[in-house]
């Protein structure tokens, strides 16, 4: 043995055997050690930071137990395994990110870490002991990049406030955590990130924003595979090129979902697709022809409170079509007054178009087609009110004209 300072390592330094002496608050661990050795840093309350060798590959039992004022760690992407109550009682970890190289974590590893409050785990991770993470009273959030839910031991998140903690796990693997002993214990679990479609991809955001965007049309589900239960989202915003919604799909979003956003390429929404979203509160529809929608579309929401918006020029198209005619407050936009063409930016001021940016020709044409103007003017005045496409840079815009 070889004794540095206050701490002991291996003769090789590929060990450090003891450090139980440090009351340093800074530490920089050899780069030549590959193992932390059972109880090495025990008791260390007065350490607050500590630099891992490149080289680490186990951390043994009880290593850091009771390194109480830790808090910032950064393991190297060499460690393979977390011993026994590694880092049981550091209650000043705030954030954990553990390396690709993790495979299994041990019985009682972060047991206590009460000041954690986020937790990644990464894809390799196959299993974690029982206890891991006992006690971990601060836990808001857990993801899992394991696209295979890891085999759980007993009691591995008592005293995690589980029915508002979040798990986000991959998209294709929403189902299986759904399933699995232990995960399936939480009540919300969704993905960051997932498909819906064959070509239709969705993100969620911390703050309950989902996104959809692609092409094409979005899969069917059913009543008992509900993709976005549970899940904390708030908005849905659907982008343009995506053409239907499939059955079931936003299905029991509860009071959660409040707004949706449908593009002008939606045509058709399937049966049940955001039945019981009771707490929608607006919906603006962007398609100018009112989507075919299945049974019982918008079933328990609340038609007469809710506030439909939708194009100024298809308020009647909709007060007339079936389900969306269920609705009581419908109103019309004009469209979207300023949009961008390559640069150049469209607005609606008045009776006039104005073209903002560098162009060499500007044309506007009614609906049916018929040149309104072409030139190089920066404002178009036009003759009456309604829908008027306007080509600038190669790119042609719709706008509407009240």
């Amino acid at each position: 043995m070889e004794k540095r300072d206050v701490v002991v390592y291996s003769e090789d330094y590929k060990k450090l055997v003891d450090a139980t002496a440090l009351k340093d608050k800074y530490y920089e661990i050899d780069e030549r050690v590959e193992e932390i050795c059972k109880e090495a840093f025990k008791g260390c309350d007065k350490l607050e930071e500590i630099v891992m060798p490149k080289k680490l590959k186990k951390i043994d039992s009880e290593a850091f137990r009771g390194c109480s004022s830790l808090t910032k760690l950064t393991l190297p992407d060499s460690v393979t395994s977390i011993g026994k109550g590694a880092f049981c009682g550091c209650s000043g970890l705030t954030e954990l990110t553990l390396p690709s190289s993790v495979t299994s974590i041990g019985n009682s590893a972060f047991c206590g870490c009460s000041g954690l409050t986020e937790l990644i785990l990464p894809n390799s991770v196959t299993s974690i002991g029982g206890g891991a993470f006992s006690g971990c009273t601060g836990l808001e959030k857990i993801t899992s990049l394991a696209e295979i839910p890891p085999v759980c031991g007993y009691g591995v998140f008592d005293g995690v406030t589980i029915i508002s903690c979040r798990l986000i796990v991959p998209g294709e693997s929403v189902a299986a955590y759904k399933q699995a002993e232990v995960w399936r214990e939480f009540k919300i679990i969704t993905a960051a990130t997932g498909r819906c479609g064959d070509s239709i991809t969705w993100t969620l955001d911390d703050s309950g924003n989902l996104t959809l965007s692609g092409s094409g049309e979005m899969w069917d589900y059913n009543k008992n595979d509900l993709p976005f239960k549970d899940s904390g989202i708030k908005t849905v915003t659907i982008k343009d090129g995506i053409t239907s919604i499939g059955d079931y799909a936003f299905a029991y979003c509860s009071s959660g979902l409040t707004e949706l956003t449908l593009p002008n390429s939606i045509t058709s929404i399937g049966d049940y697709a955001f039945a019981y979203c009771s707490g929608l509160a607006k919906i603006t529809s962007l398609a100018e022809i009112p989507p075919v929608c299945g049974f019982k579309v918008f079933d328990g929401v609340n038609k007469t409170n809710c506030e439909l918006i939708v194009p100024i020029v298809s308020v009647i198209a909709y007060k007339q079509a079936e389900v969306w005619n269920e609705f009581s407050n419908i109103k019309g936009f004009s469209g979207v007054e300023d949009t961008v063409a390559d640069g150049n930016t469209i607005r609606v001021i008045g009776n006039q178009i104005e073209i903002i940016g560098d162009f060499t020709s500007v044309e506007v044409y009614g609906i049916n087609g018929a040149l309104i103007y072409k030139g190089k003017d920066n404002v178009v005045t036009v003759p009456s009110a309604g829908i008027y496409l306007v080509h600038v840079a190669d790119k042609t815009r719709k706008i509407v004209v009240e």
